[in-house]
Order: C-alpha cells, then structure tokens, then sequence
C-alpha cells in the first residue's frame, strides 16, 4: 500500500453475531502496511478468494491471530533490486563493467545539457561567480534583441540593424539610426544629437545653459544668459539668427532607436533568427566576443564594451562605453565624439576642421572652425 494513500474504513455489522461466531473465528490474514504495492503481489490470489466479501463486514475478535510476516522466497528478486528482470539499463550503460553500481553511475553522468551548436562552452572559472557575470540575450516584443551584458551595461540591436548602448552604472546612452544617418547621446556632462549634415549639442551647469550646432554653414552657438546667436565660419565670429532644439525636453536616444526600430510583423522572427546564429568566443586576453548579424560586439574583464557595425560600402561605425570611468565615445565618417566623467570630465565633438570642447571642470566652452575660436569662459562670457 503506497505511503500517501489513505485506507478507507470497512462498515461493520453489529447484528447476527451468534450466527456468524464460526465464521468469525477463521482468522483472517492483512496485508502489512508497511509492504508495498508491488510487494504485494507476491501473496497468492487463491488466500484472497478464501475471504469473501461478507466475511470482511463482520465483527472480527478482540484478539485476533498472529498474522504471519510476509517472507519473500531468496530465489525472487524485488523489483526495485538493480537484479530484476524489469531494471533494464540502456545498451550503453549496460556495457559499463560489471561491478558498476547505480550510485557510482549517477555521480559520474553529466546532467549538464550540451552547448548550443553555434556557440562554444564559456570558460571554467577558479573564482565564483560574480552576481553581475551573467550575461542573457532575449527577443523583445517590440522586434529588437535585448543584450544584457555584464557590469550593468545594455545592448539593443533591431532587427534592421538599429542600435542602442547604455550604460546603467553611469547613466549614459547612445543611439544609432538603422540608416546610420541619425545618432543621439546622453551624457551626465551634456546630449548630442545628429540628425543628416547636422549636429547639435546642449550642455546645462551652474552657470548657464550652452547650445551650438555644426552644419555645413559653420558653428552657431549660444547661451541662455545671452541675447544672441553667434555664426563662427571662415571669416570669423559674428552674430546670426538660428534656431536649437531643446535635447534635455525628451529622451532622445529611446526616441530615436524605438523610431528606427523595424515595425513589420517579421521584427520579431527576424531577431529569433539572428540570434540562433550569433557566435560567441571568448580571448586569451579575457575578451568575450559576439558577431550578430552585421554588428561585431566585446566587453573587456574591466566592462568597457565595444560595438562595431560595419556597411557593405565599407564605412564602420564605433560605440564605446565604460562603465569603470563612464567615458563614451562614438567614431564615424563624418563625427567623433567622446566624454568622460571624473577629474577630466568633458565632451569633445569634431567633424571635419569643426571642433567643440566643453570642459566639465571648468565650465569653459570653445568652438573652432577654420583656424578661429570662439566660446564661453568660466563666467558664462562670451570670449572671441
């Protein structure tokens, strides 16, 4: 009788009791119920037929006869023993040597499932894990994959190739288009946004909020504690009249890379595919290394990732970030650009012979274009 199985109770009949001493007398042999289901078998079924029904509902004496233990014949073999017929081993455990027991089977087999096809088993590491070592890879439903990596750093990459990087420990992000031709930034030390030829950035401190843009007129650039815009071109620095978008009024890297992101109902079975054929390796340096689709990705043992998507006309277009130092950095053909926190905190845009330097210490900002300079000192000045 099996160990969670409840017994129901037997109804007994009180009346009759001179009729029935005789019968009542033949002692009635139980089952143990410590025996189980299957050990149960082995009592003849000719001792069960002896007792009928109506024998079971009568009153049974107060001291009833010993029941005889159950005793199973040495030459029988229990069905839970590894010698019954009815244990079976499959054809390639069988042909272990013969003194191989069950114990020492299960401790030696791997329960460990095997390796994906497309990507190598990751390293045996000495040292336990960290609780940010885990790195997972999952398709989200809005069509993009969602790459979490480790130290809290984040890639998102479309099925159209549309990217997203962000830096969670340092509160940084960047965006690039699927078409490559828009890219935004935001920076604890400013945001930049890229959209064609055109290149804005907005800075905010203590002393005043800064706006500039490079296009292919020049650099204009002005402050919220100015009543001007200037145009630094190849004549120099004169006043103008121009127009800045407002980049801390949104979230403009969610914006652009949600923007990019294909919409069609193949977004999603799309990226399934891309990441069944991603490949993983892993350096002698300790760099692990991802290639899905066009997009080349690594993250170092310190955190830094690198993302690389490469065009089939040749052009490459780099996104670091790190979430060690929070620097960030962008490289293309037309824009570079980097910042970084700390004790060398800034942001630095070049773009041809256009450059723009703002210095998150001193809160200097400068433009340059063709051999001159203009900008805003420390006090929020304009300085030509």
């Amino acid at each position: 009788m099996g160990k969670g199985k409840q017994t129901t109770s037997l109804p007994v009949t009180m009346g009759y009791r001179e009729n029935h001493d005789k019968e009542n007398r033949s002692p009635i042999k139980r089952k143990d119920a410590k025996a189980s289901s299957s050990l149960a078998n082995v009592v003849s079924n000719d001792a069960l037929t002896k007792v009928g029904h109506d024998a079971l509902t009568k009153v049974r004496p107060k001291t009833p006869a010993r029941v005889t233990p159950l005793s199973i014949p040495s030459s029988m073999s229990s069905p839970l023993s590894p010698n019954a017929d009815v244990f079976q081993l499959p054809p390639h455990i069988s042909a272990l040597p013969a003194n191989t027991n069950l114990s020492s089977l299960f401790s030696t087999l791997s329960l460990t499932p095997p390796f994906s096809p497309h990507l190598p088993p990751p390293p045996v590491s000495q040292s336990p894990p960290h609780s940010d070592s885990g790195v997972t890879a999952v398709v989200e439903q809005e069509g993009y994959i969602s790459l979490r990596l480790r130290h809290a750093v984040v890639l998102d990459f479309s099925a159209n190739q549309a990217i997203r990087l962000t830096n969670n420990l340092k509160n940084s992000s960047m965006s690039l288009s699927a078409c490559t031709t828009q890219m935004a930034l935001v920076h604890p030390k400013g945001r930049i946004l890229q959209y064609g030829p055109r290149v804005e950035v907005q800075t905010e401190d203590d002393v005043s909020v800064k706006n500039a843009k490079i296009y292919p007129r020049g650099i204009s650039f002005t402050a919220n504690n100015m009543a001007l815009v200037y145009l630094l071109d190849e004549a120099g620095a004169r006043s103008t009249s121009d127009m800045f978008h407002d980049l801390y009024a949104t979230q403009i890297v969610d914006t652009l890379f949600m923007e990019s992101c294909q919409r069609e109902g193949q977004a999603v079975p799309t990226c399934i595919r891309l990441l069944d054929k991603a490949r993983y390796w892993r350096t002698e340096a300790g760099v692990d290394c991802w290639v899905i689709g066009h997009v080349f990705i690594q993250q170092t043992e310190d955190g830094l990732v690198t993302v690389e998507r490469e065009l089939q006309q040749g052009d490459t277009f780099v996104l670091k970030t790190s979430p060690s130092n929070g620097k960030v950095r962008f490289d293309s053909r037309f824009v570079q650009m980097t910042a970084s926190l700390g004790d060398e905190s800034h942001m630095f845009l070049r773009s041809g012979d256009r450059r723009l330097h703002y210095s998150g210490q001193t809160k200097v900002f400068t433009v340059r274009n063709a051999g001159h300079s203009a900008g805003f000192d420390e006090e929020g000045e304009l300085r030509i």
